[in-house]
């Protein structure tokens, strides 16, 4: 059901991604890394589920979410242990033998329990045993990584990545990242002191819909749950939910309650989702107040120039800034997905900007300005 606001696991349930999911089978035939990258509620974790389950390969899921910012070497592996638990039990009972040789791991009846020590598993060892496995099987084995930039404190993985890649040729990474920039800084492709520079990767993008697939998205959804609404409401929610499919299916999620449709209904969702959005831009807000003085000045603006912003910020603290300051936060929040550069800055998130615009930012000067 497309209206269902759970990240999707049947390809049923998932609109229009046909070509996004034959890129997906294609890149496992060759990629050792697949990146899956877009926008907030673009759907890259209903991808994702889907596009492993499509695969009919084994394969584990980890949720990076809930991680603390430079996470501990027993969090991680806490992580990999539930992930294995949680794999198709059919390919858990075939796996139990090879992985229950690594140092650090024991088999309690039909599961996996990891020591989760500096001393105890050794993870490249646990997944060579793993591509063991898989080769001897003539298998790929799926390890993905769910919003993985959320942990970019950790260098870790990025060694633990590039082992894999290295060595474990039947086993393939998927990782999804909401904030681009940050996401590629973490794992460093282009960082020569990087363990992955230089990796290849295969990079499948999340888009928004173009204003007919929202149409068809919300009308054969409406058919799903057996609300008929008048076109002029699904033109209205075409044109303020800007084919981010989070908010499209928010909106059908909303009408699924009251049973019924109308453009009150968009109205709430589009407050709703700004609310939601502003929670996110005020995470960053506590490193500088710059930050809620840039993105305030582009949602009222629009669009904003560089020299533009650099006075804006000027004005506010009544002094000059250095040229790399202005850049040094323009960058970041365009690393981070809030704001994107196409000759002038905007914000990409419609409802953000919303959010915003009916309350905006805190520009408290006395918020901290240390960096993130």
């Amino acid at each position: 059901m497309y209206f269902d606001p759970l990240p999707k696991r049947e390809k049923s349930d998932l609109f229009n991604r046909e070509s996004e999911l034959a890129q997906f089978s294609d890149a496992l035939t060759y990629s050792s890394l697949i990146v899956i990258v877009g926008l907030r509620r673009t759907g890259k974790t209903s991808f994702m589920n889907v596009a492993l389950s499509e695969s009919k390969h084994p394969h584990i899921v980890l949720d990076m979410r809930g991680l603390s910012y430079n996470p501990s070497h027993a969090e991680l592996v806490r992580k990999i242990e539930s992930a294995f638990n949680l794999i198709n039990k059919r390919w858990l009972s075939m796996i139990l033998d090879t992985i229950k040789q690594v140092k650090g791991v024991s088999v309690p009846g039909a599961s996996i329990s990891l020591d989760w020590s500096k001393e105890g598993v050794d993870l490249a060892s646990l997944f060579d045993k793993v591509n063991a496995w898989a080769e001897a099987n003539d298998e790929r084995f799926l390890v993905a990584f769910d919003e993985i930039q959320l942990i970019r404190g950790d260098k870790g993985i990025p060694r633990l990545f590039a082992h894999i890649i290295d060595y474990n040729q039947n086993i393939c990474l998927v990782v999804t990242g909401s904030e681009m920039g940050l996401l590629f800084d973490f794992l460093g492709f282009d960082d020569t002191e990087s363990p992955l520079y230089g990796r290849h990767y295969t990079e499948i993008r999340m888009r928004n819909f173009e204003r007919d697939e929202s149409e068809r998205f919300l009308k054969v959804g409406f058919q799903q749950i057996g609300v008929t609404p008048r076109q002029g409401v699904i033109d209205y929610a075409v044109e303020s939910l800007d084919g981010v499919v989070g908010w499209l299916t928010l909106f059908g999620t909303r009408c699924r309650d009251h049973k019924d449709s109308s453009s009150e209904i968009v109205d709430a969702v589009v407050a709703e989702g700004g609310k939601l959005a502003r929670a996110e831009a005020l995470k960053i807000v506590k490193y500088s107040s710059r930050y809620a003085v840039v993105l305030n000045h582009i949602a009222k603006a629009k669009n904003a120039t560089w020299s533009q912003i650099k006075s804006i910020l000027e004005a506010r603290e009544n002094r000059a800034l250095p040229s790399p300051s202005v850049s040094d936060i323009l960058n970041k929040l365009v690393k981070t997905g809030l704001v994107e550069k196409d000759g002038e800055y905007s914000i990409p998130d419609r409802l953000l900007e919303k959010g915003i615009l009916e309350s905006p930012l805190p520009e408290d000067k006395d918020t901290p300005t240390h960096t993130w």
